[in-house]
């Protein structure tokens, strides 16, 4: 091929699209597969990731003036997208990842990628987008301004003192706040200056929410006559239906996360009793990583409602989704926070083979299966064995839990292979651990309370939980982990254990069966116990007092006449 874009095809009958479809998800790259393939004029030269290369017999099959479309996703990566680009001058580019920001969308346009189309467009979307690329034209969304409702009367203007009053005070706080964060993260402080300190903290953030709330915001209100001359949008109608349709999709699964969002924000803390990976990290990367993780999910049920994946696809697939979901958000997080380990090969190898070290709280996350389908078809939930509308209380109560222990299990999946692999790397310790475990003893010894948790929760917690029919789940009350068990059938589970795991339900079963006759025995010698001691010898030892005092008066008695 030659070093110059293409020069589209002028007839669209005689059009034909030699096209690569490149992103990291698996089951999208598939999803487009199916989509596109049916069409006569699209041959779809090689569809994965990065690294993946064309077969030759697609490159054979290809006629002599196919127009080279690549459809891209580069997951954020702004910088591996230019260098693509520039490798690869003669593919026209549809970019797939989703841009919020109107200058960064800007400046990926100004680079000369042709066409925009943010996963979770509808497959009538994504052809109508291929097509123009083909035939030459730029396809981006234009930014249209926010439109103010107008209002008949306007309030007097505040006077000017309360913005300045204002503007003071929340850079006081937001200064008093900062170094009370450092004093905490950084100093070693005894139990109770930790609490007192946190204590300002909270009062110090009610103290700005008050702010916020009474005092004015200094705004600029624009005549709707203005916006009103604001040039019309050159989008075809069609086209932007389906985008806004998406956003609205997407923005109603999104908010599924924003409570557990915004409970990282303000510091996770772990009362559940368990010690968990993510008690590594600091603040501010555990909120970072949790919001990976939200944003992830969001974009794989975004996927999956256009995909049109039906409900019992997904209970089949629940185990190679977890395994692509973690995946995914492992390898944006290494390529994040180590360094020298940004090649793509080398990385998705190294998650590969650690999977099968990460895979059991993953894969047996309870309800799992239940849960995406209710996220993607409000399909119902069960709660007890009692399946509950997707609508009903009972249902969103139970999502909610299932959600929070979903992705807490990824969190953890994620910081548990970065302590297998780069544990003592100091870059990673500066930039994700908390300050109190940058010493070695420090960082071992949580390794070791984690490697002792391993084993327990899968000789004993495990085995135990199976026999009793029960799950673990953890959740987020506010900011602070807890946790409960729910009842749930696990008989084939319980058919499937061995060894040691085995002779756990064993004894307990063993232990269920001796226990109420020992108990019953123990009551039985116990209460011959009190008798022998209250009737037998309790009698005889009366009589023999009574005979003392009998025998005392006697002979008091007796010196009195005497």
């Amino acid at each position: 091929m030659s070093n110059a874009k293409p020069t589209p095809n002028a007839s669209p009958d005689d059009r034909t699209i030699a096209l690569h479809i490149i992103d990291p998800d698996p089951v999208f790259c598939l999803g487009l597969v199916a989509v596109l393939s049916p069409l006569s004029w699209v041959y779809i030269v090689v569809a994965g990731g990065w690294d993946a290369e064309p077969e030759p017999e697609a490159i054979a099959a290809l006629p002599a003036a196919a127009t080279p479309v690549t459809l891209i996703d580069c997951g954020g990566d702004w910088g591996r997208l230019e260098q693509w680009q520039i490798h690869h001058p003669e593919q026209l580019l549809i970019l797939l990842t989703p841009c919020s920001d109107p200058a960064q969308r800007q400046t990926l346009k100004n680079l000369g990628i042709e066409g925009y189309c943010p996963k979770g467009s509808s497959p009538a979307v994504i052809r109508s987008i291929l097509e123009q690329v083909a035939a030459g034209e730029i396809v981006w969304p234009k930014d249209r301004p926010t439109r103010l409702i107008p209002s008949p009367h306007f309030p007097n203007r505040p006077p000017t003192w309360l913005y300045n009053l204002r503007r003071s005070g929340l850079s006081q706080i937001n200064t008093a706040l900062t170094l009370l964060s450092d004093r905490i993260d950084q100093a070693p402080l005894a139990p109770l200056d930790r609490l007192i300190l946190q204590g300002q903290q909270r009062e110090l953030r009610a103290a700005r929410w008050c702010l916020h709330q009474l005092l004015p915001v200094e705004v600029i209100l624009t005549p709707t006559d203005e916006v009103e001359r604001v040039p019309a949008v050159a989008e075809p109608e069609h086209v932007a239906g389906e985008l806004v349709e998406a956003a609205a999709e997407l923005t109603a699964i999104a908010t599924r996360f924003t409570p557990l969002l915004s409970a990282s924000r303000a510091g996770l803390v772990n009362k559940s009793g368990v010690v968990m990976e993510i008690d590594i990290l600091r603040r501010d990367r555990c909120s970072e990583l949790l919001y990976l993780i939200s944003q992830t999910l969001t974009r794989w049920c975004d996927e999956a409602q256009h995909l049109q994946l039906d409900p019992d696809a997904i209970r089949r697939q629940t185990p190679d989704l977890l395994r692509d979901l973690w995946q995914q958000i492992t390898l944006e997080w290494l390529r994040r926070y180590y360094p020298g380990q940004r090649q793509n090969t080398a990385l998705v190898d190294l998650v590969w083979a650690e999977f099968p070290n990460i895979a059991a709280p993953l894969t047996q996350s309870p309800h799992a299966a239940a849960l995406l389908a209710h996220l993607i078809h409000h399909t119902p939930i069960p709660v007890e064995q009692i399946d509950y509308r997707g609508e009903s209380p009972e249902a969103a109560a139970r999502s909610a839990i299932l959600l929070d222990h979903l992705v807490l299990q990824l969190a953890n999946g994620v910081i548990q292979l970065v302590l297998n692999q780069y544990a003592d790397v100091e870059a990673v310790k500066y930039q994700l651990y908390d300050r109190r475990y940058f010493s070695t003893r420090a960082l071992t010894r949580f390794r070791n309370e984690l490697s002792w948790r391993f084993r327990l929760d899968a000789y004993w917690h495990e085995p135990r939980a199976i026999f009793e029919s029960r799950y673990r789940l953890f959740y987020l009350d506010g900011n602070t982990i807890r946790h409960q068990s729910i009842y749930g059938a696990r008989q084939e589970e319980l058919q499937q254990l061995q060894g040691l795991r085995w002779w756990v339900t064993i004894a307990l079963e063993t232990r269920d069966a001796i226990a109420p006759r020992v108990r019953s025995l123990i009551a039985w010698l116990g209460q011959g116990v009190v008798y022998l001691l209250t009737q037998v010898i309790g009698k005889g030892l009366g009589l023999v007092g009574r005979g003392i005092i009998q025998g005392l008066g006697n002979s008091l008695d007796q010196r009195r006449n005497g």
